[in-house]
């Protein structure tokens, strides 16, 4: 439909069922029980079966080329079951790609209205603070109790979750991300007080980044966050208040690594960027010295991309198979007599090689689409928020295979189709017997 309207009530059952499933969802993903995250993905799904209009939805699926790219790089994974020799792991790595496949379906097509998806963003950010704080009051504790401050950083600081500090930080970074859209760019219709929180959250979510060490989601974000101050004040004429706002920052994180020069000591093991294959160390987090015959988060990663390369350069085409994944990178880091990695089954950490080394190039293609078209979609549309996510995403893919794990899946395709709805859809005017 062409023209906007409304609805003809303000909110029908099927829409409050929609926006308190939502919620949940919000809610589940910080918690560390799985179930409960599959739960509210349950009900989503059982008040879009009894919503009905299936012919509109299936126009609405027909018509989004995201719900084509995500659906289609799901296909993919199950026609590499086809020639998979592990079938066991396949199926449970098909389990994990389920999100491509259920969130385009039902998101994209559900009823629901735009005030409602801005509500399950600002309710997100809001529970990611909470659950923040709660985390880092439960990690004191446990650091006093333990004398052992390294507790406090990385996949540590959200242990009570049972959460890796990645996926985390993807959680955290968006959450900063809604209160600064909303500061910056709404500044004008909030209230003095409302600022002053949202600086307040966004602050305290800063901190939990910089515990967390996350350093590709760090990097990252700073960069949006310096790269939109400075075109925003080129363009505003109001350079004065960037550079503050720049210098305020720097001032910030300079007194966090004074007192926790932890994560400091993560950026500056960075700096070792050659390996042996036959080296034996464990990787440097926090619990000894940064030596540099130890493996560190970026030539760790050399040495296994160049081992995921090995594996691409034999099965370029269509991959070994969803469930070969695991195996044939065991295979080649033993060739290369990469025996840290042997033991510990390492997968690729990145995105881009871990779907070339299961489906081929094939599969990379598809999932440059499904990364870039959305990208493609929010500068078009010129939604900072939804662009700053995409990034967020296309980034973290480099130094993390994010859409193999189900706490980097779920979040990524949930938000991504409830961006794409938020952004470019309208609300429709839908009467009961419609």
């Amino acid at each position: 439909m062409n023209a906007t309207v409304k609805f003809i009530h303000n909110k029908s059952l099927s829409q409050k069922a929609y926006l308190l499933s939502l919620l949940l969802f919000c809610v589940s993903i910080f918690l560390p029980m799985q179930l409960a995250t599959n739960s509210a993905i349950a009900l989503l799904i059982v008040i879009w079966l009894a919503e009905g209009k299936f012919a509109y939805k299936l126009s609405k699926i027909k018509s989004s080329p995201l719900a084509a790219f995500s659906i289609i790089l799901f296909l993919l994974y199950l026609i590499g079951m086809l020639y998979t020799q592990n079938v066991q792991a396949g199926w449970k790595y098909l389990e994990t790609k389920a999100s491509l496949l259920i969130f385009p379906l039902v998101l994209t097509s559900a009823i629901i209205p735009k005030e409602d998806l801005h509500k399950t963003l600002r309710s997100f950010s809001w529970l990611c603070v909470f659950f923040s704080l709660i985390a880092l009051l439960y990690q004191i504790k446990v650091v006093e109790e333990r004398n052992d401050i390294n507790y406090l950083f990385s996949d540590g600081l959200v242990l009570i979750y049972r959460k890796q500090a990645i996926y985390y930080a993807l959680y955290v970074a968006l959450s900063i991300l809604v209160f600064f859209d909303r500061l910056w760019f709404d500044n004008v219709r909030i209230s003095k007080t409302e600022r002053i929180i949202n600086v307040i959250a966004i602050s305290f979510l800063l901190l939990i980044l910089f515990l967390l060490a996350s350093r590709t989601s760090l990097l990252v974000l700073i960069l949006i966050l310096f790269t939109t101050a400075v075109v925003k004040g080129v363009r505003n004429g109001k350079l004065k208040y960037t550079a503050l706002l720049i210098a305020a920052t720097i001032v910030f994180f300079g007194t966090l690594s004074f007192f926790f020069p932890q994560t400091l000591s993560r950026f500056e093991s960075l700096k070792n960027t050659s390996y042996n294959f036959q080296n034996k160390s464990s990787e440097y987090h926090f619990a000894f010295d940064n030596a540099a015959e130890s493996w560190n988060g970026l030539n760790l990663r050399l040495a296994k991309w160049v081992c995921a390369l090995d594996v691409i350069k034999e099965n370029p085409v269509i991959g070994v198979g969803s469930g070969d994944i695991k195996d044939a990178l065991v295979t080649a880091y033993t060739n290369r007599s990469f025996f840290y990695a042997v033991e510990m089954r390492f997968d690729p950490h990145n995105q881009y090689l871990e779907t070339t080394v299961g489906i081929g190039a094939i599969g990379l293609l598809v999932l440059c689409l499904f990364y870039f078209y959305p990208l493609y979609l929010a500068v078009r549309k010129r939604n900072w928020l939804f662009s700053a996510f995409t990034v967020m995403v296309i980034f973290c893919s480099l130094t993390e295979s994010i859409l193999s794990s189900s706490q980097g899946i779920i979040f990524t395709c949930f938000f991504m189709f409830i961006f794409v709805k938020m952004v470019f859809e309208d609300d429709i005017l839908i009467t009961r017997e419609g």
